[in-house]
């Protein structure tokens, strides 16, 4: 199911009704961040081909949840673009404090998680690192993940899709 920017608790502003129409594909978000909650978006390109929106939800400058969503390719474009929930953890430790880069100790593990789209469970890869996890699966032409606390990440992993297009 689609829904449009108006929805309470789905960013609403100007550059993220533009962001979403330049990606010009269904962008994956919370369906309830936390009241308080800020908003950031970022944008992924390959030759000049939008491919990825991360939306961090942040409070006091720290990030607290990450919403990727990447679609697929063109096929006359010559690079592999792939998201792995590891290397997703990395560059949300690397980037989620303002204090710097979190280093961990912990080892990385690796297993399998949901995502709940709608309502609906998809099966997930996952990763977890310390107290941080990532979950990441295939839904329709693009690929979702979520990187969050692990306190927050049954909450971050309970999604819906966000477009300005009007389903007929």
């Amino acid at each position: 199911m689609f829904h449009s920017s108006a929805h309470p608790g789905r960013p609403d502003d100007r550059i993220w009704l533009e962001t979403l129409r330049a990606f010009s594909r269904p962008v994956a978000v919370l369906v309830r961040p936390q009241p308080g909650w800020r908003r950031l978006v970022s944008q992924g390109s390959v030759d000049g081909f939008l491919q990825r929106l991360d939306l961090g939800y942040y409070e006091e400058h720290t990030m607290l949840v990450q919403v990727t969503t990447q679609r697929r390719l063109p096929e006359h474009v010559r690079v592999f673009s792939t998201l792995k929930p590891d290397a997703l953890l990395g560059e949300f430790l690397f980037n989620s404090s303002p204090d710097g880069p979190i280093w961990l100790p912990d080892v990385l593990t690796t297993g399998t998680g949901q995502l709940v789209v709608d309502g609906t469970e998809v099966n997930a890869q996952a990763a977890t690192y310390g107290d941080y996890t990532a979950t990441l699966a295939a839904i329709g032409d693009e690929t979702v993940a979520v990187v969050s606390t692990a306190a927050l990440h049954h909450q971050a992993v309970h999604l819906t899709f966000d477009t300005t297009a009007v389903p007929a």
